[in-house]
């Protein structure tokens, strides 16, 4: 999953909803029991998503010649979820 949001819209909670929709799908009517997820460093909006969601930091990669951090979302973790 990605996700862009226009500036005017950043900071009102549209990207955790999404993200969090898309997780209770993939957890619930998919029946996944994990998800990965990356972000750049320097995006601390999108870092603070993904730790609000329940995602577990792993590790530092270079991905497109760039580091990003690499997060584990075991489907027992996600905060946000009905009972699976």
């Amino acid at each position: 999953m990605t996700y862009r949001l226009c500036l005017k819209h950043w900071g009102q909670g549209y990207a955790t909803e999404a993200a969090g929709a898309v997780l209770r799908y993939g957890f619930g009517n998919l029946g996944l029991h994990k998800t990965m997820a990356f972000a750049l460093p320097q995006n601390t909006a999108s870092l603070k998503i993904l730790e609000k969601l329940g995602a577990i930091y792993l590790q530092n990669f270079v991905h497109a010649d760039l580091t990003h951090r690499l997060y584990d979302l075991p489907r027992s973790k996600f905060v946000g979820g009905q009972s699976f």
